[in-house]
């Protein structure tokens, strides 16, 4: 059962983690050219914690930033979630198009912030439309996610299990 918001936002909450989602890779993630992570670990801003920056140097992983969100082309994500940089507590979101000043939804999309089984905040699905964004994810208790593509919702819970209260 899919939870449908609007006619075209499709949103849930799954068993499952952002890493998860990422490990699935090409069967499962929609094309994208940008991935901006604005939560990592539970920290806001990412890329402005030294230990970030480091690990990211240290590991060869390139990746650009903007008022503090991580940004990445398909590759580097695989490399940043192959080399354990999704722990849990992250945000990310998939965009269509490479945008070097993205500015990352105002709110929190982690499944401990709110449950996207009973609704999605305020003005997510008019900033999906305008960013770009084709899918939002959020872990915490759960993952939280939304997309515009009817098709990606279902193969995310054809994929992994609804969450249950």
């Amino acid at each position: 059962m899919l939870a449908l918001m609007s006619d075209r936002l499709h949103a849930g909450r799954l068993v499952a983690s952002v890493a998860d989602v990422v490990d699935a890779g090409i069967e499962l993630l929609p094309d994208f050219e940008l991935a901006a992570i604005p939560l990592l670990d539970g920290a806001e801003r990412p890329a402005e914690w030294p230990q970030v920056r480091r690990r990211l140097r240290a590991e060869g992983i390139r990746a650009s930033d903007h008022r503090g969100v991580l940004l990445l082309v398909p590759g580097e994500l695989d490399r940043f979630a192959g080399v354990g940089m999704l722990n849990g507590n992250d945000e990310l979101y998939l965009c269509s198009k490479w945008e070097d000043e993205f500015e990352a939804f105002p709110g929190r999309v982690g499944s401990d912030a709110s449950d996207f089984n009973q609704g999605t905040p305020l003005g997510l699905e008019e900033w999906m439309e305008d960013s770009g964004c084709v899918l939002v994810l959020g872990d915490g208790a759960g993952l939280n996610f939304a997309t515009l593509e009817r098709v990606l919702a279902a193969r995310l819970h054809a994929r992994f299990a609804i969450a249950r209260d």
